[in-house]
């Protein structure tokens, strides 16, 4: 950790100064944002450029003001992005086609949005999650293309960095860091959000050592697992506790033997079902009721409120939906009547989310497409199925899959390219004493 920040001091000034200007304002940030990231294109400083983009989602996702300029700003940033990848694309191909197997699900979301009432931002959604899903997958591949394995291990400490930061805001301004009640919330705009992140980190940290077997010491990885164990931990996210202990089980089952694997996966099923009917008396037996909110266990904290509600409302368009964006458009404009029957935010289910804004066809084609990367990837890593499953057990209860531009998405694509593009070879190389290479300007000045 302490090597990654001496390495990229200059650039992690870079992000400390950006945030500072956009604390002071929108209009005052825009120009040296922009100015910033034109130079590391020029200068071909492309991990810079990945690792800027990924601060900005980090600072969107925050609730406060004082990142309302990152909200606005990761528009114009991504769209950068994927300029930069068509006109410099001499340096990034040939290119990764995960985009490809998504375009049936998005030219499924289209044609509701000719008459929905967010027709404008569903396109505007639209056209950010094809930009995401064609852009990323180029950055991810061409930074490892010149810096080996130490470009995704520095990726992976630099979402550390954010975590560790969030601890130590715990102390030193309580009212960001913490919310709902004591929940650790750090940088990010909920408790939840913290759970999703350190989950999607662990799955990155866990997929990095499976394919760099030798380049993670066990320093690096006593940095990288108790900072996330812990996040998960003090989030208090019920969601991101259990997805994070069975994608570790899984691991376990799963990279000693497949079948094994796939037989524990039928009895965790057959258990998780039975826990569920029980779930309030096994937790008020442990000594955990307190920490696990037991009284909003059979409410489900509002989300059956909200599934209900969704559940109607896709049956007025069940076969294509109304596009992105009129999930969060129909919760806002109901929000009264749903408070009265105690829910508070959005439909909380990424499978409903997606049914109700691109329909049943729109939803069979994003998870075609999904189930596609994770069989492809399991042919070469056994961390895929556990990844998968960890996935579509946050989804069914969160709804950061169905946006694109936010610092969980990221994490997922980065997961996906890694375990999928030929690029990456598990075990291919004796990575032990590959030292960390000085090749960008800014490290070079370091070194």
């Amino acid at each position: 950790m302490l090597d990654f920040m001496r390495r990229h001091l200059l650039t992690l000034a870079i992000l400390l100064m950006w945030f500072v200007l956009g604390r002071m304002g929108t209009a005052l940030f825009f120009p040296i944002g922009l100015i910033t990231i034109l130079l590391w294109w020029r200068r071909r400083m492309y991990f810079e450029l990945l690792l800027g983009f990924f601060f900005i989602l980090i600072l969107s996702d925050n609730l406060r003001h004082a990142t309302d300029f990152a909200k606005v700003f990761k528009n114009v940033y991504m769209l950068l992005l994927a300029v930069i990848c068509i006109l410099s694309r001499r340096d990034f191909m040939p290119y990764n086609r995960i985009y490809v197997l998504f375009v049936p699900f998005l030219l499924l979301a289209v044609p509701g949005l000719l008459d929905s009432p967010v027709g404008l931002t569903g396109a505007q959604k639209t056209l950010s999650y094809l930009l995401l899903l064609f852009a990323i997958p180029q950055f991810v591949r061409q930074v490892y293309s010149t810096r080996g394995p130490q470009a995704i291990k520095d990726f992976i400490f630099f979402g550390v960095l954010m975590l560790l930061i969030g601890f130590l805001l715990r102390f030193t301004d309580p009212s960001v860091a913490i919310s709902h009640g004591g929940r650790m919330r750090g940088v990010f705009g909920n408790p939840n959000g913290l759970g999703i992140f350190s989950t999607l980190m662990l799955v990155l940290v866990v997929s990095g050592r499976e394919y760099f077997k030798g380049f993670f010491s066990k320093n690096d990885l006593r940095w990288m697992v108790i900072p996330i164990m812990a996040a998960v931990i003090l989030s208090g996210s019920r969601t991101s506790i259990m997805a994070a202990i069975l994608f570790l089980l899984f691991v376990r089952f799963f990279r000693s033997s497949p079948f094994l694997g796939f037989i524990v996966l039928l009895v965790a099923g057959v258990a998780v079902e039975l826990i569920s009917h029980n779930v309030a008396a096994i937790v008020e037996a442990l000594g955990l009721s307190g920490y696990f909110r037991i009284e909003t266990l059979d409410e489900g904290s509002g989300r059956y409120v909200a599934w209900a509600f969704a559940w109607e409302a896709i049956q007025e368009r069940f076969w294509l939906g109304r596009g992105f964006a009129f999930d969060e458009w129909i919760m806002d404009v109901n929000q009264d009547f749903l408070n009265t029957l105690g829910h508070q935010g959005g439909v909380h289910n990424t499978y409903l989310i997606l049914w109700l804004n691109t329909g049943l066809l729109g939803l069979l084609a994003f998870f075609r497409a999904f189930f596609l990367l994770f069989i492809r990837a399991a042919k070469h890593t056994p961390v895929a199925i556990p990844a998968m499953l960890l996935v579509m057990f946050s989804i069914a209860l969160e709804s950061w899959l169905a946006a694109s531009l936010n610092p969980f998405t990221i994490l997922l694509l980065t997961s996906l390219v890694l375990m999928t593009d030929p690029l990456f070879q598990p075990g291919a190389t004796d990575l032990k004493d590959l030292a960390p290479q000085a090749d960008s300007p800014h490290e070079k000045a370091l070194a």
